[in-house]
C-alpha cells in the first residue's frame, strides 16, 4: 500500500502540474490574443485546479484530524472553488454571455462554506458535496458551449461533460477520491479539455482575425476614398476608389512597375519625394496633403489627402489617404474669380484691384502711377440706346484697353463706366500723364456697336505712388480726385492729381456735410442789393442775395454752397428758407416802415423740379400777408433752356397770380427769340459781362440790341454790374429802363435796407 501510495503521489504532483502548465500556456495566448478575456479565465481555472488537486489530494497529510490537514483542505477546496468559478465565467465570456462577479462570489463562497461545514461533520460528505458541485460547474459549462456550438465547440463541451463525471468518480471509487484510476483519467481528460480549449481560442482568434481581415478588406476595397501603398516611388497597392481617381482599371495599367510619377505634375514630384523620405525617415503616423495630381487623360485633379508610415508584406512603406477635391476646388476657384473679377468685361474688379494696390503699396515697394478712367455721358447711351447697348459698349471698350495695355499693368473695371489702370515701375509724372494720353488715343477710332458708330471720350485723372498717397485707399482717392476735374474740362482731358485739389474736395464734402444742420438752424441771412430805375436813379426795389454766415468759419460764398446745396438734394429746404425770410422782411416792412418796394428772390432751377413749387411759394406769401405783385422771381437762362417744360407751367401760374418773372444772365445762354416771346417774363436781366464793356462801341450795339428786343416784348430791362458812370450813362442811354451793381448800392442788410426804404430821397448820393 505505501509503495501504491508513492505512485499515486506521483502521478497527482505529474497531473497537477501538467494542468498548471497548460493553464500557463493559456495565459500565454491571451497575450497574443488580449482580445479573447475567456482565455485568461480558463488559463487560471486549470493553474488553480492544479494547485488544489495538488494540495488537497496529492500533498494532504495523513491525519485528517490535524490542523495542519484542515487548513490545506480548506486552501485546496478555496483554489477548486476558484477554479470552478473561473471556469464557467469563461464559458460565459466566450458564448458573450453577462458575468457578473458580485453576483457569482456570493454563490461560490456558500458553495465553499457548505463543503467546510461538512468537512468538519464528515470529510466523505464534504468530498461528495465538492465533487457534485464541480460537475453541475463543469456541466453548465459545457452545456453554454454546447448550444448552437460548432463542432469544436461541441468537442470541448464533451469534455466538460467527461470532467463532471471524472468529478464524480472520486467519492464514487473512494470516499476521500484518492483513487488512482479517477486521477489517471481526470488528467488525461483535464489534459484534452486544455489543449482543446487552447486550439478552440486559437481558432476563433483566428476566424475573428479572418474575419476582421475581410471587413477591413470590404471598408477599404469599397471606400469612397482612395488607399495606395507607396515603396521607392512604386505603387505597390490601390484600392477600386484610388484606381477610378486617376481613370485606372487596375495597377498594371499604370505601366511597369506602377510608377508613382505618372501620376504626378513634374513640378509637384520634388515635393512629393521629399515628403516620403520624411515619413520614411521619422515613421511619422501623418502628415496633411494636398495639391495637384494627373488623370489618366492628362486633365489636372485636385486632391486632399494624409501620407504616414505602415509596415506592408514585411517591409517599410507610405500609406496614402486620398479624397477628390476637384470638384470643391473648381468650385472655390469660380467663386474666386466671381469676387475678383467683373462678369461684364472679365477683367477684374474693385476688389481685385485694391488687393494689388495693397501689394503695390506696402512698405518699400517702389513707385508706380494709377489712373483713374471714366466715360464721359456714358448714362445718356444707357437711356438713349438702352442698357443692352452700353453693356456691349463696355466690353468693346474693355477689350480695346486690354489690348494696348504695356507688360505688368493691370486694367481693372471700377465701376458701371469706371476703370482703373495700375502701371508698375512709372514714377515719373510726365510717362503717366503719357500713359493717359494713350488712353484717350486708343479711344479716338469709334466703335461699332449693333450698326452703330459710337464715339468714346475718357477723362482720366492719375496720381503717383508714394508722392499722391502712402496707401491704396489714399492714392485711388487722389486718382478719383483728379479724374472729377477732367471731367470738369470739355471734351476727352487728363489730369495730374495736386494737393490743393484734395483741400478743396474735403470742404467741399464739409461744406455738404454741416448744409442740412445750417438749414434747420437758420444760420442763412438775406442781405438785400438795391436797384434803381434809369434816369432818376430812384430806388425801384431790391435783389435779395443770400448770405451764410458760419459760426465759428466765417463767411462762405453762395458760389461754394449753393451747388453743393443742388448736389446734395438740400436746395429745396434751402429755397424754402430763403423764400420764408423773405417773405417775413416784406411784411415787416410793410408794417414798420409802411413803404415796400418788390423784392426779386433767386431760385434755383432744381426747385421747379417739384411740380408743386409755384403754389407753395403763393401759399407762403399769402400766409405772410404780402402782395403778390411785391414779389419777383428771377430764373437764370439756363435754367429756363434746361429746364423748360417744368419751367414753363409754374412761371405762367406765377406770372398769372401777378407775381413778376426776371430772365437773370441773358446773354450767357443759348435762348432764342423764341424762347422770349413764349416765356410769360416781365423783366430782362442783362449779365454783367455784357455791360463790362461799355462803353465800348461793340458792346453798346449788342445791349442796344437787347433793349430794343425787350421793348418789343414790353419788358424791362436791368443792367446787372454797374460799377462805373460811364457804364452806368451808356446803359441809360441805350435803353435799359433800371441800373444795379456797386455804383448805386452794395447789398444792405434788412436793417440798412429798412433805412433806405424810410429815406426821404431814395436815390443814391
Amino acid at each position: 500500500m505505501h509503495a501504491l501510495s508513492q505512485v499515486m503521489v506521483g502521478v497527482l504532483l505529474v497531473s497537477a502540474s501538467l494542468l498548471v502548465m497548460l493553464g500557463v500556456a493559456l495565459l500565454l495566448l491571451m497575450r497574443i490574443e488580449p482580445g479573447h478575456p475567456y482565455t485568461r479565465d480558463w488559463g487560471w481555472s486549470h493553474i488553480l485546479l492544479g494547485i488544489g488537486l495538488a494540495l488537497g489530494v496529492a500533498l494532504a497529510p495523513t491525519d485528517i484530524q490535524s490542523l495542519h490537514y484542515r487548513l490545506q483542505a480548506t486552501v485546496a477546496t478555496a483554489c477548486l472553488m476558484g477554479s470552478l468559478a473561473l471556469l464557467m465565467a469563461g464559458a460565459s465570456r466566450y458564448r458573450s454571455r453577462a458575468w457578473h462577479w458580485r453576483r457569482a462570489l456570493p454563490v461560490f463562497g456558500l458553495a465553499l462554506l457548505l463543503i467546510l461545514g461538512l468537512a468538519m461533520v464528515n470529510q466523505a460528505w464534504a468530498v461528495l458535496a465538492a465533487a457534485l458541485i464541480l460537475a453541475l460547474g463543469a456541466w453548465i459549462a459545457g452545456f453554454w458551449l454546447w448550444h448552437r456550438g460548432s463542432t469544436e465547440e461541441r468537442f470541448v463541451a464533451a469534455c466538460f461533460g467527461l470532467i463532471g463525471l471524472v468529478h464524480l468518480s472520486g467519492p464514487v471509487i473512494d470516499p476521500l477520491a484518492r483513487s488512482i484510476a479517477t486521477h489517471i483519467a481526470g488528467t488525461y481528460v483535464q489534459s484534452t479539455l486544455a489543449v482543446g480549449l487552447i486550439l478552440l481560442s486559437a481558432h476563433r482568434a483566428r476566424r475573428e482575425a479572418s474575419v476582421m481581415s475581410e471587413r477591413l478588406r470590404q471598408l477599404y476595397e469599397q471606400s469612397m476614398q482612395g488607399l495606395m501603398i507607396i515603396r521607392d516611388g512604386r505603387v505597390l497597392y490601390a484600392n477600386p476608389a484610388a484606381l477610378t481617381m486617376f481613370g485606372y482599371a487596375s495597377l498594371d495599367e499604370l505601366g511597369p512597375g506602377a510608377p508613382l510619377a505618372r501620376l504626378l505634375p513634374p513640378a509637384h514630384q520634388a515635393g512629393v519625394a521629399e515628403r516620403y523620405r520624411q515619413v520614411m525617415e521619422q515613421q511619422l503616423a501623418r502628415i496633411e496633403w494636398e495639391g495637384e495630381r494627373l488623370h489618366r487623360d492628362g486633365r489636372s485633379l485636385y486632391l486632399r489627402g494624409s501620407a504616414g508610415y505602415i509596415r506592408w508584406e514585411d517591409g517599410p512603406a507610405q500609406l496614402l489617404l486620398m479624397l477628390d477635391d476637384t470638384e470643391r476646388q473648381r468650385a472655390i476657384e469660380a467663386l474666386r474669380r466671381q469676387a475678383l473679377h467683373d462678369e461684364l468685361t472679365d477683367l477684374p474688379n474693385r476688389h481685385a484691384a485694391l488687393a494689388r494696390l495693397a501689394e503695390l503699396t506696402a512698405p518699400g515697394s517702389p513707385g508706380f502711377a494709377l489712373l483713374s478712367a471714366d466715360l464721359d455721358r456714358f448714362q445718356l447711351v444707357n437711356e438713349s440706346l438702352g442698357h443692352e447697348v452700353g453693356d456691349a459698349l463696355l466690353q468693346a471698350i474693355a477689350g480695346r484697353l486690354r489690348a494696348a495695355l504695356p507688360p505688368g499693368a493691370m486694367l481693372a473695371r471700377l465701376g458701371e463706366d469706371q476703370f482703373l489702370l495700375l502701371l508698375p515701375g512709372v514714377q515719373e509724372a510726365a510717362a503717366a500723364a503719357l500713359a493717359g494720353e494713350r488712353m484717350l488715343a486708343v479711344m479716338t477710332a469709334p466703335f461699332a456697336i449693333q450698326h452703330r458708330r459710337l464715339y468714346v471720350h475718357l477723362s482720366v485723372g492719375v496720381a503717383l505712388y508714394p508722392v499722391h498717397g502712402s496707401s491704396g485707399a489714399a492714392l485711388l482717392r487722389a486718382a478719383d480726385i483728379a479724374m472729377h476735374r477732367a471731367k470738369q474740362q470739355a471734351g476727352a482731358a487728363v489730369v495730374l492729381f495736386d494737393p490743393h485739389m484734395s483741400s478743396h474736395s474735403g470742404e467741399r464734402l464739409e461744406i455738404e456735410q454741416a448744409l442740412a444742420a445750417a438749414i434747420e438752424a437758420e444760420e442763412f441771412v438775406l442781405v438785400y442789393q438795391p436797384k434803381f430805375r434809369s434816369g432818376d436813379r430812384e430806388l425801384a426795389g431790391f435783389e435779395a442775395l443770400v448770405r451764410w454766415p458760419r459760426p465759428g468759419r466765417g463767411m462762405v460764398s453762395p458760389v461754394e454752397f449753393i451747388p453743393a446745396a443742388e448736389r446734395t438734394g438740400q436746395i429745396a429746404a434751402l429755397g424754402a428758407l430763403i423764400l420764408r425770410q423773405a417773405a417775413r422782411q416784406l411784411r415787416e416792412w410793410q408794417t414798420q416802415r409802411g413803404r415796400v418796394l418788390p423784392v426779386a428772390i433767386n431760385v434755383s432751377p432744381l426747385q421747379f423740379e417739384d411740380p408743386c413749387f409755384a403754389g407753395g411759394l403763393l401759399a407762403m406769401m399769402q400766409a405772410h400777408g404780402v402782395p403778390l405783385s411785391l414779389v419777383e422771381v428771377e430764373v437764370t437762362e439756363t435754367a429756363a433752356v434746361t429746364h423748360l417744360d417744368r419751367v414753363l407751367p409754374q412761371l405762367a401760374e406765377l406770372r398769372a397770380a401777378g407775381v413778376g418773372v426776371a430772365f437773370d444772365d441773358f446773354g450767357t445762354g443759348q435762348s432764342s427769340l423764341t424762347l422770349l416771346r413764349r416765356l410769360p417774363i416781365t423783366t430782362l436781366k442783362l449779365d454783367r459781362s455784357m455791360i463790362d464793356p461799355l462803353p465800348e462801341p461793340t458792346a453798346a450795339a449788342i445791349v442796344q440790341a437787347a433793349c430794343l428786343l425787350a421793348q418789343a416784348l414790353q419788358l424791362q430791362v436791368v443792367a446787372e454790374g454797374v460799377e462805373t458812370e460811364g457804364q452806368a450813362q451808356a446803359a441809360e442811354r441805350l435803353g435799359c429802363t433800371h441800373l444795379q451793381g456797386y455804383l448805386l448800392g452794395r447789398p444792405l442788410d434788412a436793417e440798412a435796407a429798412g433805412a433806405l426804404l424810410s429815406a426821404p430821397s431814395t436815390h443814391p448820393a
